[in-house]
């Protein structure tokens, strides 16, 4: 679950600091695009964890992919729920290991003749 800690509270500061214990991914982060990134999700869930969550998960893309954070949400406004939901579940396992896929009912089965071939 992400957890949101040092919110700005003076005009000084204006860095919101993000952690996430399960990835144990710790970003600090403007918090100008913190609350855009964050509203955009509020309004499309109505819930304030759930936005939490999609937020986080939009900086860590961006931290790994090394695009702004902004740019991967101008790409996901005016799109559906679900289309949304697909494609965070393609940048989710872009992210991590390959061994489970995020998003995919059915599991992929190899090509029996070519998988012989495969030489490790």
């Amino acid at each position: 679950m992400a957890n949101i800690i040092d919110a700005p509270r003076t005009q000084l500061d204006s860095t919101v600091r993000l952690l996430d214990n399960f990835y144990n991914f710790d970003l600090v982060v403007d918090a100008n695009k913190y609350d855009i990134v964050h509203s955009f999700f509020y309004e499309m869930t109505g819930h304030g964890d759930t936005a939490d969550n999609f937020t986080l998960l939009i900086f860590r893309i961006a931290t790994f992919s090394g695009e702004n954070p902004i740019d991967i949400l101008n790409y996901l406004v005016g799109k559906t729920k679900l289309e949304v939901n697909t494609l965070l579940a393609f940048y989710l396992n872009s992210l991590k290991s390959k061994t489970s896929l995020y998003g995919v009912s059915t599991i992929p089965q190899p090509n029996k003749n070519v998988q012989r071939n495969i030489v490790l």
